[in-house]
């Protein structure tokens, strides 16, 4: 039984261990170790100089990863096991190949609904060419785009920002343990993407943002958000984004039925079976709000989150992060697959990363263990518990992001918040220290003559 359980905890073990000893080196207590480090892996690495030490190096390690996790985790699932997404999101594929509903597949002698827009049923189609492991290689390659925009939203420290998000457990043991954590990324990647090509006044920002936002339709409240840091581009952006999902929402009910927007929204909205935050105290308790309640809290907690970093003028990845755990705060069913969701937050800096590595702990531990023994043997006390531990744990690194990003938030020194420039379109206060944003501390000046891989006083990998 141990044996079993510590086979299939597998990924998320070895990215504890790894995790654990990446952040360790960014910690500022650790100088030792990070002396060791360097000495001992990263100087050596540098002497290679053939290699373009870039995000390409960790897309490559990671992509063997999941591609191997492809071929082993997409065989069939029997039916005395449950539902089989893998076979559900090849079904809604074939079905659009075929012209049959995208949204109605069939296994195991009964229907099976698709609950994800027209963009998951398109990339659906495209893996379905490829059988059940095309599946899982789409879906796969939509999570692994999460390290190059890592690479080009951090400011600085790229190497150490983009190794704690390839490290952290809320990423890579999602995507190879389960085809809906793969699936789940699309909300961090929406975000991201959209932001990254607003914020080079790419004007096809909006019209990605929303067709993406069609598979998952909370990654919209991020990318509105991070608008906030984008300038004046933002408002036709956010325009873009409402119309294209608007439309390609409204031709999925013409095709497919009015039965369409309930699955897709309404029922998504509603659905209250599961979750590992602070909703998984309320659900076994039965205490859940009624569900007109619960929407306008979550409609009014969201838009006050959007206008607040736009009336403060945000920078983009911070107003994103911020929305993101206001996602993960107000969603009624957030599940293991979801804490991807919250990868925008080690975009922040080190101490982000530590944060985000214990709430997928507690996350992942509420997911395997507590939820198991709650949903078998009726003992909920273990799942309650970890479930308001997350549900604290996210409220807490909202006061943090808070704190640390806006300076009229109380607590913060008066000295670190100027006025905005009357000519910038983001925030001119001075970010937090350790932040991935901040300006770089120790990269050579143009012409410098200091050696690329000279030992750094602060964290800093290969071509940092």
């Amino acid at each position: 039984m141990t044996s079993s359980v510590l086979a299939a905890s597998a990924p998320e073990l070895v990215a504890g261990v790894v995790g654990g000893l990446v952040l360790l080196y960014g910690w500022p207590r650790a100088a030792a170790f990070r002396a060791a480090v360097d000495r001992v892996l990263v100087r050596p690495l540098g002497s290679l100089r053939r290699i373009p030490w870039d995000w390409r190096v960790v897309a490559v390690v990671l992509g063997v990863v999941f591609v191997l996790a492809a071929w082993i985790q997409s065989a069939p699932i029997p039916c005395s096991a449950g539902e089989d997404d893998t076979l559900a999101l090849l079904q809604s594929g074939q079905n659009l190949l075929a012209g049959i509903n995208p949204f109605v597949t069939f296994q195991c002698g009964h229907s099976v609904h698709v609950p994800y827009g027209i963009a998951s049923v398109l990339l659906d189609a495209l893996g379905s060419l490829g059988g059940r492991v095309g599946i899982w290689l789409v879906w796969n390659a939509v999570a692994l785009s999460l390290i190059p925009l890592t690479w080009a939203l951090a400011v600085r420290e790229r190497w150490y920002a983009t190794l704690v998000v390839a490290t952290t457990p809320v990423f890579a043991p999602l995507v190879v343990g389960s085809i809906q954590g793969g699936h789940s990324a699309i909300v961090p990647v929406t975000a991201l993407l959209g932001i990254w090509l607003a914020l080079r006044r790419n004007p096809a920002a909006g019209a990605v943002a929303g067709l993406l936002s069609t598979v998952k339709f909370p990654s919209l409240f991020p990318f509105w958000g991070g608008l906030s840091g984008t300038g004046r581009v933002r408002w036709r952006e956010l325009a873009i984004s409402i119309v294209v999902f608007g439309g390609l929402s409204l031709m999925v009910g013409l095709v497919w039925g009015n039965y369409a927007y309930s699955l897709l929204f309404s029922q998504q909205l509603t659905r209250a079976d599961l979750s590992i935050n602070e909703f998984g105290v309320l659900i076994p308790l039965h205490m859940m709000p009624p569900s007109d309640v619960l929407i306008a809290v979550q409609g009014l907690a969201l838009l006050a989150g959007i206008v607040f970093v736009h009336l403060r003028r945000w920078s983009a990845v911070p107003a994103v992060a911020l929305l993101t755990v206001i996602v993960a705060l107000v969603a009624q069913r957030f599940t293991e697959n979801f804490l991807i969701w919250l990868v925008p937050v080690a975009l922040l800096g080190p101490a982000y990363g530590r944060w985000l590595f214990a709430l997928g702990a507690v996350g992942i531990l509420d997911a395997t263990v507590a939820l198991p023994m709650c949903q078998q043997s009726g003992a909920c006390g273990f799942s309650e518990g970890l479930g308001g531990l997350f549900g604290v744990g996210l409220l807490a690194l909202l006061i943090l992001i808070l704190r640390e990003w806006s300076p009229q938030f109380p607590g913060r020194g008066a000295s670190a918040a100027p006025g905005p420039g009357p000519t910038r379109p983001g925030p001119a206060p001075d970010p937090p220290s350790d932040s991935f944003h901040s300006t770089p501390r120790f990269e050579g000046a143009t012409g410098s003559e200091r050696p690329a891989w000279a030992a750094p006083p602060l964290p800093t990998p290969p071509g940092g």
